[in-house]
């Protein structure tokens, strides 16, 4: 008997498996995806950042010491073209030696070269003659005037020894200093030759002082200390040497640098080069590190004796090379640094915190986040009508948080009606701590008042003349905030506004004048507007006075204004009110005291209109007018072009 065969399936006990919570899975996943990219870009970018600080201090480097020899070159370009202007048109037969015409060819000649001090033409026999820019100790001539040297013979034995030995020589060249009772010169000469023979020198000195002033300049403008050596040993060009009493204080060029009294340039010979920066970095720049000992003769450790010099030499004015230098203190590469390495440890706990952050929340709950850290942003800014309302969410901590943000966003607009937007930002851009604390500034209030205005008033319902106040506002305002100011408060028809606080603005008086001049602009083009839309026109008296104020938070301590205080205030109010006598049928009447006229250019008009006594204060003040002032490159006064119609108008100042 056959029976058929049938497979036979063997029933195992399943094996029990190990399951992984979504937590782990996370964990693992999120947390090693976001540690090896973050670890890995980290990394790299430390790395970047590093390589960065190196090159561009480097580029820094070679950006002053360029800018060094370019003025440098300039400087001596200019005496060297004076002598090569010269000697061609006596190449010519434009002039002779002692004639009227040489006489004035040298004069233009000097004239056509700022910073050099003398033209001489020298004989074989040693004569000289020439011209000469007086300076500011000169007692005959005013400063700058250019007076004829009489021909005499040389009888200074220095000067006699170069003279000799130029006439050695071919072609232009820079001759050794040469010092005399006004001060020490460097000198290039060329020879006067005709008809192949050469008959005299042209001679042009500059002062080393001038160099000093280069010195200067680059110094203030790169917030270092900038130098120019003789060779290693010895000073030519310092900002001490630029002091128009350097002399007689016994500060002179040419000295040893270790008598020169500056502790870091006497450590210059002691200088230890710095690796890291290749010339790759700095194209013929040295960069080297200078250890100043205390006074007490240790070497202190916190990098506040150190400093960084960076040189190069240049030839081409003399035998020996001129070292063009700076130096500062390491202190600014070190902040660079830690500014780096800090910034790695923010990178450390970022990523830390991202891989928490992946393991609890994960790409899901990324996106809504991202949509609440921006418009906090926004809110930060204090831009809260580009913040747009979140949305909903089915979590319910992301949905109470949208709910509570919603909240929080119509309570800031409603708050923000009554405060100027333009203060806030201004505070919160500082980023000083205490900046709201009360301190004493010098600042140029601004008050304004409408002229007229109550008895405008009386002939109008509070509605049209609320929107008429508004749209005034608007236009002050705008011309406030353009110009950098602050305003305070508005009293009445009046408003209060500052320049200078709380940020620190450059210029604050121009400012406040400007802004006044922009008032009274588009209140003429309002005016104008007014006329056809039936509207009365409006004008204006505007008070600016520059002094000192106790500025920042001052009220209860529920209820605290942003303002100032001090007589600066009512000197501003009281030019406002002098404007009914000064121009009391004028668009804009504006006043300024002498201490704002005082701190203004050539651009702005000023009106004297002499001194007027000024309630509550003892002494008159000088008070001018404003008239025409020139265009600048202040931003953009965007408040006259609005929607028609002053029921469209928003609340001014926001």
């Amino acid at each position: 008997m056959s029976t058929s065969a049938q497979p036979v399936r063997l029933v195992r006990p399943e094996k029990k498996r190990r399951r992984i919570p979504i937590a782990v899975i996370m964990a693992m996943s999120f947390g090693s995806l976001v540690f090896l990219s973050v670890g890995g870009v980290l990394a790299l970018s430390v790395g970047a950042n590093l390589r960065n600080t190196f090159d561009l201090l480097g580029a820094q480097s070679t950006l002053l010491i360029d800018a060094m020899e370019d003025l440098l070159r300039a400087e001596m370009g200019r005496a060297e073209s004076a002598v090569d202007g010269v000697a061609q048109i006596y190449k010519q037969g434009e002039f002779q030696i002692d004639d009227e015409a040489m006489s004035a060819a040298l004069a233009s000649a000097l004239a056509a070269a700022p910073g050099v001090n003398a033209m001489l033409i020298c004989t074989p026999d040693l004569i000289c003659r020439g011209a000469a820019v007086t300076g500011d100790n000169d007692a005959k001539y005013p400063a700058g005037t250019i007076r004829k040297l009489p021909a005499e013979t040389e009888k200074s034995p220095q000067v006699r020894a170069v003279l000799e030995q130029r006439q050695q020589v071919d072609g232009r060249r820079w001759g050794a200093f040469v010092a005399n009772e006004y001060g020490l010169f460097a000198n290039v000469s060329a020879p006067l030759s005709r008809d192949g023979a050469t008959k005299a020198w042209v001679i042009a000195a500059v002062e080393l002082q001038n160099l000093s002033k280069i010195t200067q300049e680059l110094s203030s403008r790169f917030g270092t200390h900038a130098f120019i050596l003789d060779g290693d040993g010895s000073i030519l060009a310092d900002q001490r040497l630029a002091s128009p009493d350097a002399l007689k204080n016994g500060i002179l060029p040419l000295t040893p640098l270790a008598n020169f009294g500056d502790p870091v340039l006497a450590g210059y010979e002691a200088r230890k080069p710095e690796a890291e920066f290749s010339t790759q970095r700095t194209r013929d720049i040295e960069v080297a590190e200078i250890q100043v000992d205390d006074k007490d003769g240790s070497t202190s450790w916190d990098g506040e004796n150190t400093y960084v010099a960076i040189t190069r030499e240049i030839t081409g004015y003399g035998d020996r090379p001129w070292t063009l230098g700076a130096y500062f203190k390491t202190s600014q590469i070190g902040d660079e640094i830690e500014r780096v390495m800090g910034s790695a440890m923010l990178g450390l706990g970022a990523m830390a915190v991202a891989v928490i952050v992946a393991i609890l929340l994960g790409k899901r709950l990324s996106r809504p986040i991202q949509a609440i850290a921006g418009q906090a942003t926004r809110v930060a800014d204090f831009d809260l009508d580009g913040v747009t309302p979140l949305p909903r969410s089915r979590v319910l901590e992301l949905d109470n948080q949208a709910s509570a943000f919603n909240a929080m966003l119509i309570g800031l607009r409603a708050f923000s009606t009554y405060i100027p937007r333009s203060l806030v930002a201004k505070l919160v851009r500082t980023g000083e701590i205490g900046i709201a604390e009360p301190r004493e500034a010098v600042v140029t209030v601004m008050f304004t008042d409408i002229a007229g205005f109550t008895t405008l008033s009386e002939q109008m319902d509070a509605a049209a003349a609320a929107r008429l106040l508004n749209h005034h506002f608007a236009i002050l305002c705008g011309a406030v905030d353009a110009h950098g100011g602050t305003v305070d408060k508005f009293l009445g028809d009046g408003m209060l506004a500052f320049f200078g606080a709380p940020d620190r603005l450059k210029g604050h008086a121009a400012a406040a004048v400007r802004a006044a001049a922009a008032i009274r602009e588009e209140l003429d083009k309002d005016n104008l507007e007014a006329a056809g839309e039936g509207r009365p026109p409006l004008h204006v008296r505007i008070g600016i006075h520059t002094g000192s104020v106790i500025v920042g938070n001052i009220g209860a301590s529920d209820r605290v204004n942003y303002t100032i205080v001090g007589d600066t205030v009512n000197v501003s109010q009281r030019l406002q009110d002098l404007g009914k006598q000064l121009e009391p049928g004028a668009t804009a009447a504006i006043a300024i005291s002498g201490e704002t006229a005082s701190r203004l250019d050539e651009r702005f008009e000023r009106i004297p209109a002499g001194k007027h006594r000024l309630r509550g204060r003892g002494e008159a003040t000088e008070v001018f007018q404003l008239g025409k002032v020139a265009t600048s490159a202040s931003p953009p006064m965007d408040v006259h072009p609005r929607p028609s119609g002053l029921s469209n108008m928003p609340l001014p100042c926001r």
